[in-house]
């Protein structure tokens, strides 16, 4: 379908000043909003146009951005492992963790790829961020992953976790195949590479330093694990001259507009006014810290100092409104106000992490507005009176991220219609499902 007018639609624009305009219409072509407005007034300026599409009252918003997600896990959490052998975090990475990310094979991480997609396209995920990681399967990875998103129609942010965890030489196979990957996707109108590393305790100097040089030169953006647990700057002052984890990242040059700082569960305030000085963002992953037994990062204190802020999965879930939920609680119980995190996590949502995603993507996404990318969710939730700037927070928190997505559109592709995925034959690409999942069987 080319063009096409969605109709019946209660529009929630987003943006730094959202609008809401009920019983309107939305005219897309070539996968982007190329109209909008009440529908008494778009109806007969395109009264010749045969595709419609029935919103059927629901809200019409932009779709959620996934910051932080690792496909790869797609087939690990119901892997049956002991977890009495498990002691913490650390040892639950390498015992459990990485000897799977270690047995994944090229179909592997193509098949967990495509279920990680799906199940976003039925959360609301647009966009999604996803940093990889397949150690015995480097060659190739980041194209499989790029496969499925292509065939799924989805909006992809990707990068391999570059770790000199398995030694230098692997480090630099990584690197290679990450760098390749940017330089060959970069005029692609789904998929952006971007660099990705696990953690700056687990990359050398001058692995770091030829990456900030790559980065500099091509204007790419940068993923990378910081203070995710509470020993790593310990680590990195006894083991990298004397400085902190963000220090590091400062000193070599990998702090910039274009770095998000992911699953920042220990930093404290003089890492965030550092994040501000380099106008880095931070993601935050909530329901993963929560799964892993983590700390979670100072949100407060991040918001106080304007710092650019998204959500992501880490691979744990596929809902970033269910991430959004999450942090609104714990923000909500720090703060102690009757109505506090409300304004605080709409601002996010509507706004804030839409900011973060467009240093990324190659179009504009997160508001509906003339020429912005057609990435479209029809969330199955009927308010009964006017969203205003006064009541969009709590339509958004408590009635919005509550409710089932019954249409996805993105790219102007239509991927899910009425609750039901476009062109997919789930109960064949489960039988998939099951097949690869045995290659992680623990034995």
């Amino acid at each position: 379908m080319e063009n096409y007018l969605i109709t019946n639609a209660n529009i929630l624009t987003f943006g730094t000043k959202p609008k809401n305009i009920r019983n309107g219409a939305v005219y897309i072509g070539r996968g982007t909003i190329l109209d909008f407005g009440p529908e008494k007034e778009m109806l007969p300026k395109y009264s010749g146009e045969a595709n419609k599409i029935d919103a059927k009252g629901r809200i019409v918003m932009p779709g959620f951005v996934d910051f932080h997600n690792h496909l790869y896990s797609g087939f690990f959490p119901n892997i049956p492992m002991n977890i009495k052998n498990v002691s913490d975090y650390n040892d639950f990475m390498n015992k459990y963790w990485w000897p799977l990310a270690n047995k994944l094979s090229s179909d592997g991480v193509y098949y967990s790829a495509v279920k990680g997609i799906i199940n976003s396209i039925k959360s609301g995920v647009t966009t999604i961020f996803n940093l990889h990681s397949s150690p015995n399967c480097i060659n190739d990875s980041l194209t499989d992953i790029a496969e499925a998103f292509e065939e799924l129609s989805m909006r992809g942010v990707i990068g391999y976790e570059i770790s000199n965890r398995t030694g230098n030489e692997e480090a630099d196979r990584m690197f290679k195949l990450n760098s390749e990957f940017v330089e060959e996707y970069k005029n692609n109108p789904l998929i952006t590479g971007m660099i990705g590393v696990y953690s700056a305790n687990e990359a050398s100097d001058s692995l770091l330093r030829s990456i900030a040089k790559f980065t500099d030169r091509t204007k790419t953006g940068t993923v990378i694990h910081l203070s995710e647990t509470e020993n790593e700057d310990e680590y990195s002052v006894k083991n990298f001259d004397k400085k902190y984890c963000i220090d590091r990242l400062f000193d070599i040059g990998l702090l910039n507009s274009k770095t998000i700082l992911a699953s920042t569960n220990y930093i404290d305030e003089t890492d965030i006014d550092i994040i501000k000085e380099s106008r880095a963002g931070v993601v935050l992953t909530p329901s993963s810290a929560y799964y892993k037994g983590l700390d979670f990062a100072p949100i407060e204190t991040l918001i106080e100092k304007d710092i650019p802020i998204g959500f992501g999965s880490d691979g744990i879930y596929h809902s970033i409104a269910s991430e959004a939920s999450f942090a609104h609680r714990i923000l909500r119980q720090k703060l102690k106000g009757f109505t506090s995190g409300n304004a605080e996590i709409s601002s996010i949502l509507t706004s804030s992490n839409y900011k973060l995603a467009n240093n990324f993507v190659s179009k504009s996404i997160g508001e509906i507005k003339l020429g912005s990318a057609a990435d479209l969710i029809f969330v199955d939730y009927l308010p009964e009176h006017e969203i205003t700037a006064d009541n969009l927070h709590t339509h958004l928190i408590f009635g919005i991220l509550q409710s089932r997505i019954a249409s996805s559109i993105i790219n102007g592709t239509i991927v899910m219609r009425d609750f039901e995925l476009s062109g997919i034959d789930e109960k064949e690409l489960n039988l998939k499902f099951e097949e690869y999942a045995k290659e992680l069987s623990v034995k």
